[in-house]
């Protein structure tokens, strides 16, 4: 169709009497990676693959924080819990640090303040001093004193060269002088003033994960390869837990106020307690694997129980699932940006690619386009139809083809039977003649003797020969005709 023709090149309709679904970026399920949230649950931050969101509402919506924020590969957030304004975010290329809340990030601290290795996977604040943080990163643990101004290294693994596998650090919830640094050489903990120790080597398994219970003496639960493991005396000693079934933990949390209401989960299974351990029930992820039609794979969790509401959070790779109920159901809300919509003098569109949507049925929704596809699939049966009957035709004429020669080698092996006859009967009649001869000769020398015998008996010949002449003349009639032919 030509549209200049009609003038309708360059036209323009108003947003206004268009669908919304026509001015929507879509920027898909975004990869979550950190999970943190203030003690009283007021605010939730978590930290994707392309930026840093919050929520002030349980959960329910988030909006980005960029302000300041020029990286957006976000790996780690921590949130003080002496201080809630003051928040650090681990990135690919540094650490940002808000003081009010997460509306501002005012600094960034990279090499130039000694954090030589700059992609931080999480951080660790005292709980009684924001200003002393430790951060795991690609070169080893670094920790500061100031507020994140001057970094120094504090523990590179048996060999500097090669930095161990770090996974987190945690303070004792008993002591916040003592902090715990899991690795994948074991578990290291470090007092003020004193130097890293290797504990618990022999008594229990390489943990990913460790939380520190406030009780007394102090309790602990560590996620292992191995299953869930538990210390209710300070870590003197360890038993494996028997009333889960999860051979490997990946990911603790407990509430704040109830230390016997626990989270566990593995990449791919979520199980909780309420009752410290004596009884486990899994949290089922139906809901949002139907969705996401597979299963989920968790990278990290949070969780938020207080008297009146209960939060929990799953990071993954699919995006952000979020529960208000304890794990009974799920939702994944979207993660917007501000880039992600179009502003209202912007929301306008060609009117040649309006006539293309609604010829094409996408203007009318998915229903439409599915009622279409049917009809288009049942042209494709039909040309499929047609194909197999010419097929099929095709198919006959090489049968025939292939019958035509199967006569003419008939035919031929006919000529070659006929021809054999021929020359054996030729040979008779030469051996006939040749008898003849015989005949003859002998007539010549005992004529007189055996006239009448010898006569007869040549008569008897030429007949039977005269027979023989005939027939080959008939066979060699047949054969010109069946060699025409």
């Amino acid at each position: 169709m030509h549209y200049d023709i009609f003038g309708l090149n360059h036209k323009e309709v108003s947003g206004a009497f268009l669908p919304d679904k026509y001015f929507k970026i879509e920027a898909g399920k975004r990869e979550v990676r950190a999970l943190a949230g203030t003690p009283d649950g007021s605010s939730l931050f978590i930290g994707a693959h392309h930026g840093l969101f919050r929520s002030i509402d349980q959960g329910k919506s988030w909006s980005e924080l960029k302000e300041g924020l020029f990286v957006q590969d976000i790996r780690s957030i921590a949130v003080s819990q002496m201080m809630p304004d003051i928040i650090y975010a681990g990135s690919s290329q540094g650490m940002f640090k808000s003081e009010d809340g997460g509306d501002h990030w005012g600094d960034w601290f990279d090499a130039a303040s000694g954090l030589a290795h700059p992609v931080v996977s999480h951080i660790s604040i005292h709980p009684q001093d924001p200003d002393i943080v430790y951060a795991v990163t690609n070169g080893g643990l670094y920790y500061t004193e100031d507020g994140g101004e001057y970094w120094e290294l504090s523990f590179a693994g048996k060999n500097p060269d090669s930095p161990s596998s770090i996974y987190r650090t945690v303070f004792s919830s008993v002591d916040p002088a003592t902090i715990y640094l899991l690795t994948a050489e074991g578990v290291y903990r470090k007092n003020d003033g004193e130097d890293w120790e290797n504990i618990w080597a022999e008594r229990l398994p390489n943990p990913h994960f460790l939380i520190s219970l406030s009780a007394e003496p102090e309790f602990f639960y560590a996620g292992t390869n191995e299953g869930l493991y538990k210390s209710f005396n300070g870590g003197r000693s360890w038993v494996r837990d028997r009333n889960q079934d999860m051979e490997s933990v990946h990911f603790l949390d407990s509430a704040e106020k109830n230390i016997s209401r626990l989270i566990a989960s593995s990449t791919h299974q979520i199980v909780q307690t309420k009752n410290g351990g004596d009884k486990w029930e899994e949290i089922s992820l139906a809901d949002v694997e139907d969705e996401l039609n597979g299963p989920i794979k968790i990278r990290d969790l949070l969780y938020l129980g207080e008297a009146g509401h209960s939060v929990l959070l799953l990071a993954s790779d699919q995006g952000l699932v979020v529960s208000l109920d304890e794990g009974k159901n799920w939702s994944m809300p979207e993660l917007e940006t501000d880039s992600e919509k179009l502003s209202s003098e912007d929301r306008k569109m060609d009117l040649v690619k309006l006539i293309t949507e609604i010829h094409t049925g996408r203007f009318f929704g998915s229903y439409f386009v599915l009622l279409v596809d049917v009809a288009t699939l049942g042209l494709v049966g039909l040309v499929f139809s047609g194909l197999w009957i010419i097929y099929q035709r095709s198919r006959g004429r090489k049968k025939k083809i292939l019958s035509s020669q199967e006569e003419v080698e008939e035919t031929m092996i006919e000529i070659q039977e006929t021809a054999e006859d021929l020359s054996f009967e030729s040979t008779e009649v030469h051996d006939m003649i040749e008898h003849i001869g015989q005949h003859l000769e002998k007539c010549r020398t005992i004529y007189l003797s055996k006239e009448r015998k010898e006569i007869d008996e040549i008569g008897r010949h030429i007949t039977t020969l005269d027979k023989k002449m005939h027939r080959l003349m008939e066979r060699i009639e047949e054969f010109e005709n069946i060699s025409k032919n």
